[in-house]
């Protein structure tokens, strides 16, 4: 847990707004952890043989990279976030 006792006011208002965008964005990594992982069983579980089927696989295919991707970039920018120097 963070202390900001000691803290001068401005310091722990940057503080807590940092605290408070670290804890959003891992809420949102979470999410589309989530989101990823349904995607992949919705595509394994249309796995038929048929062209609308296989392009309906195909596109969640393609929506479970594009969350991959979109995850990457949020854990990016959650680290930049606990990396900020407060002043």
């Amino acid at each position: 847990m963070y202390s900001f006792a000691l803290a001068p006011t401005g310091s722990a208002d940057a503080a807590w707004a940092k605290a408070q965008a670290v804890a959003a964005l891992g809420t949102a990594v979470d999410a589309l952890d989530d989101v990823r992982a349904a995607l992949a069983v919705l595509a394994s579980d249309t796995d038929w043989h048929s062209d609308g089927v296989r392009a309906m696989q195909e596109s969640l295919d393609h929506l479970r990279v594009s969350t991959r991707a979109e995850a990457s970039e949020t854990r990016s920018r959650e680290s930049e976030v606990e990396r900020a120097e407060i002043s």
